[in-house]
């Protein structure tokens, strides 16, 4: 019986993780930020910044994230810029991922 439920719970972890389905990603990513230090971020960090909508959180960035880009996210932080901006800062699992995220959209 025991035996039963950790092969299950394998299998389940062992399945290759669906990107949750998002309607319109870009209604809550507005547009991803360049300044010297989210290059550098790039580089060396494998994280891209992005400016979102204001009212959404951690959860619902990652899952824009991941839809939008085809690419899993590790890890979401979250500030509040001068400007009453909401900046979120992405690190992506996959060595190289925010590079070739970047170079799609045209930053480097």
């Amino acid at each position: 019986m025991m035996a039963a439920k950790k092969i299950e719970k394998k299998k389940k972890k062992e399945k290759k993780k669906s990107f949750a389905k998002v309607d319109d990603p870009f209604k809550i990513i507005r547009f991803v930020l360049m300044t010297e230090k989210a290059i550098q971020n790039i580089e060396i960090e494998n994280k891209l910044s992005f400016i979102v909508y204001r009212e959404s959180n951690k959860r619902t960035i990652k899952n824009s994230v991941e839809s939008a880009f085809q690419t899993e996210v590790v890890n979401v932080n979250v500030l509040n810029d001068q400007k009453g901006r909401k900046k979120a800062i992405v690190k992506f699992k996959e060595d190289g991922a925010a590079g070739d995220i970047a170079m799609r959209l045209g930053m480097l």
